[in-house]
């Protein structure tokens, strides 16, 4: 096996924390990461310091680098700063849809439509990581784009820890028409709506997260 540079292994583990393939609480070894992917400790020490610095472990004493929780405040912050800056991104969009993103947003959608009578929760998170990523594109300004990317990954487990508990169709259903939103605005050309439809869909997301942790356990369960 091909060795892996310390920026796939980073990438790599934060997919496996958002995809909750790493929970909350999990203990990640560098010396078992290392063995896995045929390197030294040393660039496992780093993608882990990195995730550590974006708030997705932490280290404790005795114990070493685990998985961390949720905090319910931050996420509620995190995610009203999102909606925040996303209102940016229709004054500090790239002049000109990078060629293949609305190519590529199509066939997001065609496999979002794909998923509406097959709950696999793992999938559609995939995808909306996907969805996300084709969003960076249109940023034209780095230091945003960077920062948007950070703050996502530090809530992107929540909706997938949750999923369980909604309905299936619906959630499905918002992530489709989000995408077809976005379509048609990049195909007008006006990345003011594109702001508008990003930062729309993340305030009714929020609005489902309060909805969640107001029912019976869940400030428990989402926290775990």
């Amino acid at each position: 096996m091909a060795k892996k540079s310390q920026e796939e292994i980073y990438k790599q583990l934060r997919e496996r924390i958002c995809l909750l393939h790493y929970p909350p609480g999990a203990v990640l070894s560098e010396n078992t990461l290392a063995v896995e992917f045929g390197v030294s400790r040393t660039p496992v020490r780093s993608a882990l310091q990195r995730l550590e610095f974006e708030g997705l472990v932490t280290s404790m004493q005795g114990v070493g680098t685990i998985v961390a929780s949720v905090d319910l405040k931050f996420l509620k912050e995190v995610y009203a700063l999102r909606m925040k800056l996303a209102e940016l991104v229709g004054d500090l969009a790239r002049p000109r849809v990078p060629h293949g993103t609305i190519a590529a947003l199509k066939e997001l959608l065609e496999e979002c439509r794909q998923m509406t009578d097959h709950y696999d929760p793992d999938a559609i998170a995939r995808l909306y990581n996907d969805f996300h990523e084709e969003m960076l594109n249109v940023i034209g300004n780095e230091p945003l784009r960077v920062i948007s990317n950070q703050l996502y990954y530090q809530t992107a487990r929540i909706w997938l820890q949750i999923l369980p508990d909604l309905d299936w169709h619906r959630e499905v259903k918002l992530t489709c028409d989000e995408i077809a939103a976005v379509i048609e605005a990049l195909e007008n050309e006006d990345m003011r709506a594109v702001a508008r439809v990003r930062r729309d869909y993340m305030s009714s997301f929020l609005s489902r997260i309060n909805s969640y942790l107001a029912s019976a356990d869940s400030r428990e369960r989402i926290g775990s």
